[in-house]
């Protein structure tokens, strides 16, 4: 997987079961619909809690992540040979 670790914007659903789920989110000018979550995980860094996905567009697999304190996304990794 390639790092990327970069800030991006995010389209989410906040589910009734407390989960949250991208939708899609805006990267190098690109607009990238999420077909789906394929893997949820949560790690802590210090106080803050992330909350990590890996999604895939149907053609690429990727990581983002989403701190609970700050509120924000980053998009942490591309694959692109899935």
């Amino acid at each position: 997987m390639h790092r990327i670790g970069e800030q991006i914007r995010v389209i989410a659903a906040f589910l009734g079961d407390s989960k949250l789920k991208p939708l899609r989110f805006k990267w190098s000018n690109r607009q990238i619909q999420v077909k789906d979550v394929t893997y949820e995980w949560t790690t802590s860094i210090g106080r803050s809690r992330l909350l990590h996905f890996s999604v895939t567009d149907g053609n690429t697999l990727y990581e983002l992540s989403f701190n609970t304190d700050s509120i924000n996304w980053i998009l942490e990794g591309v694959e692109t040979e899935i």
